[in-house]
């Protein structure tokens, strides 16, 4: 058997932990074993320069040309069919026969794949566009998130998923929520963590340095500064803290919609001098190699790459129940508390007394990837 063709299919590349992940992946398989692609929705973000030269960039164009149609179908309809199309896709309660009506049959990439993944599921369109465009041998879906708390249309993943061999999913704990809200797939469904790159992290936590205050605990929390990883919450535990005379600096680092709400916020509070907003950095990591406490007070989640990364720092972790929490069971200096300002920094407080302990031993690439060939080949599907 030659070469495994594998098409990996993303919305775009913004600064994001499924991106991150992606590229991670991308560059732990061996090229001797698989001829990894890219396909985007759109062809953007900020992390694009960062595919491997050798992987093969594809795009999307039938999505990205009519993406106005498709993202707002009814503001940017070019004639009567395409709202009627719309309304009544809705009416059925799955937009799929709105992607068709508007897509027609396309197919972008003229070539047959072994396997296609459909990666940042649930995407509703990019899931039905692998299922229904993309030739290939095998398919997939890769979760990434906590379906009980992210928008899953149920329909159109009854109607969709059952083209998938296999539905990979980043954590336990979002296996199961995902299990029992499709019984019908459970059978197709595999935990496959997310890769983490640790010699890539290490080596980009060392590229700039981080002012540190001697007197100040540093705290560091990586993600999107929207709802979901819950920023409100991480000011009014930087506010708890500032009571209680603990000095502290928190970096929040990432941007998104509530960054400058969150920014006010922080002024409004009067901890906009120890709770810092530094807005997107494309390479995060020396904020999380200067941390003394890293702190994780998401909503939701799926696996939660940046604190996987994290944790190859050693320093104290404080986190919140959601899906991939139990990265850190085992570890001795992290803690699992409620999502209430109060609890955070009262597990802040005591983790500051904890010592670093030794980085997690690092999953095996080679047991990740024996893991994909196996699972990707039901019955020798790929001999």
């Amino acid at each position: 058997m030659g070469k495994i063709s594998i098409l990996f299919c993303i919305n775009h590349m913004n600064t994001g932990g499924v991106e991150k992940s992606l590229l991670a992946l991308l560059r732990t398989l061996p090229r001797d074993r698989f001829e990894p692609h890219v396909a985007l929705m759109r062809h953007s973000g900020e992390l694009l320069g960062d595919i491997p030269a050798d992987v093969p960039v594809h795009t999307l164009h039938s999505i990205e040309r009519n993406w106005p149609r498709l993202s707002a179908p009814l503001r940017c309809a070019r004639d009567i069919s395409g709202p009627l199309s719309y309304l009544l896709a809705k009416v059925r309660g799955t937009l799929t026969h709105y992607y068709g009506h508007v897509l027609g049959a396309a197919r972008d990439i003229d070539r047959c794949f072994d396997i296609a993944v459909s990666y940042q599921g649930p995407s509703e369109l990019l899931d039905w566009y692998v299922a229904t465009r993309i030739d290939a041998r095998v398919k997939c879906s890769w979760i990434h998130f906590e379906v009980s708390k992210c928008f899953i249309n149920k329909c159109t993943t009854r109607l969709v998923y059952p083209s998938f061999d296999r539905i990979f999913i980043v954590s336990e704990s979002a296996k199961k929520i995902f299990d029992d809200m499709f019984p019908g797939l459970a059978e197709k469904t595999h935990v496959f963590h997310n890769i983490v790159n640790a010699d890539e992290v290490r080596r980009l936590s060392r590229e700039y340095e981080i002012t540190k205050r001697p007197e100040a605990v540093q705290i560091c929390t990586v993600g999107r500064v929207a709802w979901l990883k819950a920023p409100d919450i991480a000011v009014l535990t930087a506010k708890k803290l500032k009571e209680q005379g603990f000095a502290f600096d928190w970096h929040f680092v990432g941007s998104d919609n509530m960054l400058d709400e969150c920014r006010k916020m922080a002024a409004k509070l009067g901890v906009d001098d120890c709770m810092h907003f530094p807005g997107l950095k494309p390479n995060p990591y020396p904020y999380m190699a200067a941390a003394d406490i890293y702190v994780q007070p998401s909503r939701s989640e799926g696996y939660c790459i940046t604190l996987a990364e994290a944790r190859l720092f050693g320093m104290p972790v404080v986190c919140t129940p959601f899906s991939g929490s139990e990265q850190v069971g085992a570890q001795s200096n992290a803690q699992i508390v409620p999502l209430d300002p109060g609890a955070l920094a009262e597990a802040i407080v005591r983790a500051a007394a904890m010592p670093r302990v030794q980085p997690p031993v690092e999953v095996s690439n080679i047991d990740d990837i024996n893991l994909l060939i196996e699972l990707c080949s039901p019955e020798n599907k790929l001999e």
